[in-house]
């Protein structure tokens, strides 16, 4: 059975079936702690259900008032901080903000809640370049055309691993047990993306970041499926599919079936130097990007964050808007008039939002992956066989992603503690049965789906293993399927209504840290366009 047959079913080999089992029970012979970690999901399915507890009655003022503290609600913030506008409020429904980028602590260890690095961007992207440079992070530019960073925060060699028959080699390709077939499969296709690794007619770069810079040329590829695509140019082999299916699960939580081919192209040929073909290192912490979202924050010291604070309704008037949001812990009910409102949500939650919405049926339209992010705390290195230890470690042939060493950048030993970040998207195609599914598993059944998933290369991962924390995301990332990209949604989406503008990641189409930095920075300048103020444009 091939494994794109196997993303169709969306059934893991090994872990889904402790996914949808309810007492197969772990073989560690003590226990092993742990539990669900909040997102803030409870606050959302209250607002959803209509079932929040309002309280008293209270208005504000404030010049913006920006909706969702993610990277693009962030950005927005940066932005606007940056052009010298003060006086605003951003209201986040979970606990803390960072959406997808939060990171925490387990076993006394820094780690990741989701996204974990940021490939290295190049000086052309402005607003990032710009913003790192604010943080502190980029230190000028490099010869090769990159920002340039300290060298320890590039992720420390050996970056990446897979392991497909008990055993680890370097890289993400498995060589072992491959066919000459297999081996020519995958040089056919890195000739095919370094052929793409070009300007269009246009003058653009026919895939860049962002999406919006992207030539026009190859649009036309996003009609198309990635797994119809492949099938045409004869990639349909099990290693070279399961090799594609595992870039369209990484960045997209899709089966290729369910990917555009233009995005899937996107993946592989975005961020290489074009001269050189050489990928973009990448930046990352313990807590993965969780430090890029505390340096926004401090970016943009002035902004005002209430967490818990969760926006309800969000109305375009003939002077600016207005914002009504509850706080269930105060047990406030807040009226916030504004001249501008920048809604950073996902277009699921932003339709439920307006008060008026021309774009309502082109929200409706977006479609979102559940996730799963387990942090798994380990007394001491387990076994294994193969190639060293690496920063990413990939499992061929499951559905997960595999894990990230979140201690991979501190000095290390074999005897030392550690934490691993262990990935699954859910690539069913009904995602809300998906949804519903992974809201029903017992903590246990998961727990002994992540360890029934390493035991294959970790014999003993039982024994060393003494907590695992896991974090379900419902929504985590919007799936780019097969003519979202340039069918027009996704423009309509992002229109302003009066005095309100959008920002999230997913009017990029894909869940990307540089597309919802970008978004944020668009939404931002447009609404220092309506307040007249000047600035110099980064997006």
């Amino acid at each position: 059975m091939r494994p794109s047959t196997l993303s169709r079913r969306s059934v893991l080999r090994s872990a889904v079936a402790g996914l949808l089992a309810t007492g197969c029970g772990s073989r560690s012979k003590r226990p092993i702690e742990g539990g669900y970690v909040d997102g803030g999901g409870a606050r959302g399915h209250a607002f959803r259900d209509g079932t929040l507890a309002a309280g008293g009655w209270r208005d504000e003022r404030r010049r913006v008032v920006i909706v969702g503290g993610g990277v693009a609600g962030l950005s927005t913030a940066w932005r606007l901080a940056r052009a010298g506008v003060d006086d605003i409020v951003l209201l986040e429904l979970g606990s803390e903000v960072g959406g997808t980028s939060r990171g925490g602590v387990v076993g006394g260890l820094r780690c990741p809640w989701g996204a974990h690095y940021l490939p290295l961007p190049r000086v052309e992207q402005r607003a990032l370049a710009a913003f790192l440079g604010d943080a502190g992070i980029a230190v000028g530019a490099g010869d090769d055309g990159r920002v340039r960073v300290p060298d320890r925060l590039l992720v420390r060699d050996p970056e990446e691993r897979v392991a497909g028959l008990g055993f680890f080699e370097e890289g993400l390709w498995l060589r072992a047990g491959a066919s000459d077939d297999d081996h020519a499969d995958v040089e056919r296709f890195e000739a095919e993306v370094d052929g793409l690794l070009r300007l269009g007619r246009d003058g653009r770069r026919l895939f860049d970041l962002p999406v919006a810079h992207s030539s026009t040329e190859l649009q036309d590829l996003d009609r198309t499926s990635a797994a119809a695509w492949c099938d045409a140019r004869g990639y349909t082999a099990d290693r070279i599919r399961w090799y594609l299916e595992y870039a369209a699960r990484d960045d997209f939580g899709a089966a290729l079936e369910d990917t555009s081919a233009w995005a899937l192209l996107h993946y592989f040929a975005s961020r290489p130097d074009p001269a050189t073909g050489a990928s973009a290192p990448f930046l990352a912490w313990p807590d993965g990007n969780a430090e890029l979202v505390r340096a926004l924050v401090r970016s943009a010291p002035e902004v005002e964050i209430r967490s818990g604070e969760i926006a309800t309704r969000v109305e375009a008037g003939p002077n600016g808007a207005v914002v009504t949001s509850v706080a269930p812990d105060r047990r406030e009910t807040t009226r916030w008039t504004a001249d501008a409102v920048i809604v950073a949500t996902p277009q699921f939650v932003t339709r439920r939002l307006l008060a008026e919405d021309p774009a309502r049926d082109a929200r409706a339209a977006f479609r979102y992956s559940p996730w799963v992010v387990a942090n798994l705390h380990l007394e001491k290195r387990p076994m294994e066989r193969g190639f060293p230890a690496a920063w990413d470690s990939v499992l061929h042939g499951s559905e997960s992603l595999g894990y990230v060493d979140a201690t991979h950048q501190l000095d290390r030993s074999d005897a030392r503690d550690a934490v691993w970040t262990w990935y699954l998207p859910l690539v069913d195609r009904d995602e809300s049965a998906a949804r519903q599914r992974l809201l029903a598993t017992p903590w246990e059944a998961m727990r002994d789906a992540v360890l029934d998933d390493l035991r294959g290369v970790h014999p003993d991962i039982d024994e060393v293993v003494t907590r695992i924390d896991v974090v379900r995301y419902g929504h985590a990332m919007v799936k780019p399927t097969p003519g979202t990209l340039f069918g027009g949604g996704r423009a309509l989406a992002q229109e302003p209504i009066g005095a309100v503008h959008f920002a999230h990641s997913d009017l990029s189409g894909m869940a990307l840290f540089e597309e919802a930095h970008w978004q944020g920075t668009r939404a931002a300048e447009e609404v220092l366009a309506r307040l007249s103020i000047d600035h110099e444009p980064l997006a």
